[in-house]
């Protein structure tokens, strides 16, 4: 059948403007965001709507000005952070991979799939689970290029199929929830905070860089816009983590009575079994587990690779420096969830405000030519610093 130029152009320009917004989508869908919403929905009860608006904000808008503003750096964060000096270029990958890596949301993932897991083996020990994820990441992680690829195509939509479902049965059968332990303007600052949680601007400086490349190659190729076709992408994929944000949290408050005594990991799959029986629920804990540990193997990957090629300099070889990455992670999991964000938590409600302030600034550089950067994002630290101080 013959299509006018026009027309097949307009086909080609929505699948670009979809499929890069799904890029995006799956690019901030991790361990955390299973976690976190919930969490805020628990605390929040009735005051869900100030949560949920929380934790769009810092969860959800600051991490695609993230994208945004490394977009118009053409994704080369080296470029980006090298306004702040040299040492700035390897001191902030490092510290933001280490988060990212084996002291944060690697060793996060271990244990979230450690709490859907207990849905299939209830008594099995966080340490073990841990050791034998560890040893799974491992080999899988030197074959990262064949398995990655498939099993991230496989899970997102099973795991989209088992939140849906998940949402449908647990929003319709329980009300409203009609008391609050927190206050609302408590409940948003909850949510704001949580949204540091999920670290997602720090993947949108390192992670982007694929999504942005194939953005501007397909743009250009085809004659579109890039910033049109990124505002339309980043709207797509905005929209649906938005989307599943506001639905757990409204789950987390609707059964905040019965969750308020579980561990954050155990949350999802205790409202699974809850929602959908006793046999469906270990299907969603078999694909939490595997897009938990996906994940994970990108974090390992990416975070040996910098400790071999700019810490020690080739000093050791890609194996070893994975194992050395998951010596670490393991050490880190086997404090727990909690464990995790108590250390992480008071890190990241500092350097927050001051990587939104970044990020901010760079896009008003890159669009209207504002060039004072270094001195207000040395000033949010501070401020934060010293208010957290005291």
């Amino acid at each position: 059948m013959y299509l006018p130029p026009i027309y097949n152009g307009r086909m080609k320009g929505r699948f670009l403007v979809l499929s890069t917004g799904l890029a995006m989508f799956s690019m901030f869908f991790g361990s955390g965001n299973l976690v976190f919403p919930l969490v805020v929905g628990q605390m929040s009860g009735a005051h869900f709507g100030w949560a949920s608006l929380g934790i769009l904000i810092t969860g959800v808008l600051v991490p695609f000005l993230g994208i945004l503003a490394m977009m118009l750096f053409d994704g080369n964060s080296h470029t980006f952070f090298a306004r702040f000096g040299k040492p700035a270029t390897f001191w902030f990958p490092l510290v933001a991979l280490s988060l990212m890596g084996p002291f944060g949301v690697l060793a996060r993932c271990i244990t979230v799939a450690h709490g859907a897991f207990r849905l299939l083996i209830p008594e099995t020990p966080l340490w073990l689970f841990s050791a034998l994820s560890c040893i799974f990441i491992f080999f899988l992680t030197i074959q990262k290029r064949r398995i990655v690829p498939i099993l991230g195509s496989l899970l997102t939509p099973v795991l989209l199929l088992s939140l849906a479902a998940i949402a449908f049965f647990g929003l319709t059968s329980k009300p409203l929830p009609v008391s609050a332990t927190l206050a609302g303007w408590e409940s948003f600052k909850t949510g704001i905070f949580q949204g540091y949680q999920t670290m997602d601007l720090l993947a949108a400086f390192f992670f982007s860089a694929f999504v942005i490349k194939h953005l501007k190659d397909q743009s250009a190729a085809e004659g579109h816009g890039t910033l049109s076709t990124f505002l339309k992408s980043a709207l797509v994929g905005a929209s649906l983590l938005a989307s599943i944000y506001c639905i757990l949290v409204l789950l987390g408050a609707m059964y905040a009575p019965q969750i308020a005594s579980l561990p954050p990991q155990e949350m999802l799959g205790f409202i699974a079994e809850q929602a959908l029986g006793p046999m469906a629920a270990p299907i969603v804990a078999i694909a939490v587990i595997l897009a938990c540990l996906t994940t994970a193997i990108v974090l390992a990957a990416l975070f040996a690779d910098f400790l071999r090629k700019e810490v020690v300099k080739d000093a050791i070889d890609n194996r070893f420096a994975i194992l050395t990455t998951l010596i670490i992670a393991f050490s880190t999991s086997i404090l727990g969830f909690s464990g995790i964000a108590k250390i992480l938590g008071p890190i990241l409600e500092v350097i927050y405000p001051a990587l939104i302030v970044l990020t901010v600034l760079s896009i008003f550089q890159k669009l209207w030519g504002w060039n004072v950067i270094r001195i207000p994002t040395a000033i949010a630290l501070v401020l934060k610093l010293l208010t957290h101080a005291i």
